[in-house]
Parts: C-alpha cells; sequence; structure tokens
C-alpha cells in the first residue's frame, strides 16, 4: 500500500542529508526556559543579525511571525518497518499541506537508520540546516537527550512524540501506553479464572527494541501477571510492532512449554495465530492490536476459533498534533500548548461478550463494518487523529 510512498519518502531524506551535509557547523547558547520567540531573538543577538526595524522603533526578529514568514519544521524518524510509520508520515505530509500551515511552513521528513547514533547525527545535520523546529519519534529513551539540548540551546524548538525521552526540555506528545498494557493483562488474568485463580503458561511480547514505550507497557503487564501465582511467564519475543517478526518470535517460543494459554503481544496478533496454526496447536487467547496492525487482526479473530482482546491507540496523528505543536510555538500562539500532553485515545473490542468493561474503559463487541472493515487493508485503522483535532483527514487522503 505504501511502497510509492515509501519510495518518495527515501528520495526525499537522501536529498536533503546530501544538502545538509554540505552546511556548515554552527552552536549557539539561550536559557532553556525561554520561548521559542525569546531563544530566537537571543540567537539572533548572538550572530548580530537584530532584523530591521519598523517604523515603530522595535526590531523584527526572524521568529517573530511577520507576514509572509515561513517556518522550516522538519521530522526525524528513524524507523519504517512498520505501517504504523508509514502512516505517521502521510498524516504528517498531508497536515503540513492544509491551512493554516500551507505556505506558512516549509516540512520535510528525515530518516534514519534505527539506531541512537544514526538519529543523533541525522538531527545534528538538520541543526546545521536553519530548521526552526524539530519533531522527533525517538529511537531511544536517554541516548538523544544531549542532541535535543544541543537543538534547543540553538534556538530551535523541539517536540517529542510517539516514544518518550527522558529529559523535560521538549514538548512531549504521547499516549497513554500503560493503560493499554494493564488491561490487556487483566484481560488474560479474567480469562484464566480471574484474580486470585488465574493459572496458565504466557508468552509476553517485548515490543521494539531501545523504545520507552515498549519498555513501559512489559513492565506494567509483567507484573499484573506475575502477581498471579498460577501464571507462568514461559517465554518472551521481540515483534518489533509488526506481523513478521511476531511469527518468528512466537515460533521459537512455542518450544517453552506444551501448552500455552494466552499471548499478551504489544501490537500484532495475526503473526501469533499463524506461528500457532503452523505448529498445529490450538490458538490461545490473545491480546493486541493497534495503527499499522488493527483491521487484519480484528478480522481475523472476527473469524478466528479463538478469544481476545483487540485494542486501537497511539494514533499516528500524533505527528500532526506535533507541527500545531511547532507551529504554535513558533508563531508565539502557544497560550493552550501542553508541554507534556498525554492523550487518551484507547478503543477497546472483543468477540467474547462476557467482559463488556476494565478499568473505566469499554470492551465493544467486535462487528463488521462498526470496528472492523473487509473493504479495507490490513493495516487501517480509524480515526488517526483525534476527534477534537482541528484538522480531520478523510480517509482517502491517508490511506493511498
Amino acid at each position: 500500500m505504501f511502497k510509492k510512498y515509501l519510495k518518495r519518502l527515501t528520495a526525499v531524506s537522501m536529498a536533503a542529508l546530501l544538502v545538509f551535509s554540505l552546511a556548515g557547523c554552527g552552536d549557539g547558547s539561550s536559557e532553556k526556559e525561554e520561548t521559542a520567540g525569546e531563544t530566537k531573538e537571543a540567537a539572533a543577538e548572538e550572530t548580530g543579525d537584530e532584523g530591521e526595524e519598523t517604523a515603530g522603533g522595535e526590531k523584527e526578529t526572524q521568529a517573530a511571525g511577520g507576514s509572509g514568514e515561513t517556518y522550516k519544521i522538519g521530522l526525524s524518524n528513524a524507523y519504517m518497518g512498520n505501517d504504523w510509520r508509514q502512516i505517521m508520515c502521510s498524516v504528517a505530509e498531508w497536515t503540513a499541506v492544509q491551512e493554516p500551515y500551507a505556505g506558512k511552513i516549509e516540512f520535510d521528513i528525515v530518516q534514519s537508520d534505527n539506531t541512537p547514533e544514526a538519529q543523533i547525527a541525522s538531527i545534528q545535520t538538520m541543526i546545521d540546516g536553519g530548521y526552526d523546529a524539530i519533531l522527533i519519534d525517538p529511537s531511544s529513551t536517554t541516548a538523544l537527550d544531549s542532541v535535543i539540548s544541543e537543538a534547543i540551546d540553538a534556538g530551535i524548538v523541539v517536540v517529542v512524540f510517539d516514544q518518550s525521552v527522558e529529559s523535560d526540555e521538549p514538548y512531549k506528545i504521547q499516549t497513554d501506553c500503560e493503560k493499554r498494557a494493564q488491561i490487556g493483562a487483566e484481560y488474560i488474568v479474567e480469562m484464566l479464572g480471574g484474580k486470585g485463580k488465574a493459572s496458565g503458561n504466557v508468552i509476553m511480547d517485548l515490543g521494539l527494541s531501545g523504545a520507552s514505550m515498549a519498555e513501559q507497557e512489559y513492565k506494567v503487564a509483567k507484573e499484573i501477571l506475575e502477581a498471579e501465582p498460577g501464571i507462568n511467564i514461559v517465554a518472551t519475543y521481540e515483534s518489533s510492532y509488526e506481523q513478521g517478526s511476531t511469527y518468528t518470535g512466537v515460533s521459537s517460543a512455542l518450544t517453552a512449554a506444551d501448552t500455552i494459554d494466552a499471548v499478551w503481544t504489544q501490537g500484532p496478533m495475526t503473526g501469533v495465530v499463524q506461528a500457532f496454526e503452523d505448529a498445529t496447536k490450538e490458538v490461545p487467547i490473545i491480546v493486541g492490536g493497534g495503527y499499522g496492525v488493527y483491521n487484519g487482526d480484528a478480522l481475523t479473530m472476527l473469524d478466528g476459533e479463538y478469544e481476545g482482546l483487540v485494542w486501537l491507540s497511539g494514533m499516528p496523528g500524533m505527528s500532526a498534533l506535533a507541527i500545531e505543536t511547532a507551529y504554535k510555538v513558533l508563531s508565539g500562539d502557544d497560550a493552550d500548548v501542553i508541554k507534556d500532553n498525554t492523550i487518551n485515545d484507547l478503543y477497546l473490542a472483543s468477540n467474547n461478550t462476557e467482559i463488556t468493561e476494565l478499568e473505566g474503559v469499554t470492551i465493544n463487541k467486535l462487528e463488521e463494518g462498526v470496528n472492523c472493515w473487509r473493504d479495507q487493508d490490513a493495516s487501517f485503522g480509524w480515526p488517526v487523529v483525534p476527534t477534537d483535532f482541528a484538522l480531520q483527514p478523510e480517509i482517502a487522503d491517508i490511506f493511498k
């Protein structure tokens, strides 16, 4: 579905990196708690660029948001191995050409290898490339803190989204990943006999290596499952949030015990089903889901002879919120901007009608045409941005 998009994105990224590699190194300093406008003024003063004097005698700096000004905003992404990242990039590109951003921001996406070292080098190139704001889907919880500080000290607005970082300097946008991990684990406990009575062998998914969200989710779910004396976590695997790695990991984990009663995943479920079926084993209870795999997993559950819970959370449209945040800060319209913004976008569905609610969140009945669609791709999940977001794309705008 995204092959043409990936080719175009790769070409743009390589061109950007080639241009940036010719740029000289620059550095600046400012107080970290300044607003974006104040920080840009400080940077302008240090370089001697005080701007032109207006009729009223005031100086206009590059970040003053004057008429005709264009802000250069870039998105640093270090992973494209699943549909979620591709949808995220597609939403960002669509958002950037809509009002109020059309003609007011120059936007591009810069890809790097999925290592902290590669992403740090990419961001340093962006710092030297004259960006006003850098949006980052980080490859590490801690390794990027230094380059984030470097960008902020240079007067650049930094917005971190999806995965988080330890630094409290940048603006942050993330979903409540711990909530879905908690509910998924509690669902397994209920299905295996209930709290204090549950028993069975469970396989757990470690998610994506280096991703802070993956570590958070695994920790929360593991604590809930380990609190049950009758539940044994017999194996783990790393899904990387995609079906192929899920299939390989689960296939290997099946040797850990003769019987597996449940699989807790951080995303893909269809790969789990295929691994069990190919091993001629009974498909157990499965918890998982997410953008990029939701529709295919929901349909697999709807058609399958097993019970489970599928969730939709972590909207790829967080990239659109990141653009909005950066633009508001740059233009000085940031009164309603939340520095550390956790969005609650959790939706649950199941083919088991006995459990209808956990932790105050409704578990919806899985129904074709209501929360799963045979005329859409396996990666489909809707909506991709919060329903209260100012821009609401059509399905055809994102899924092309």
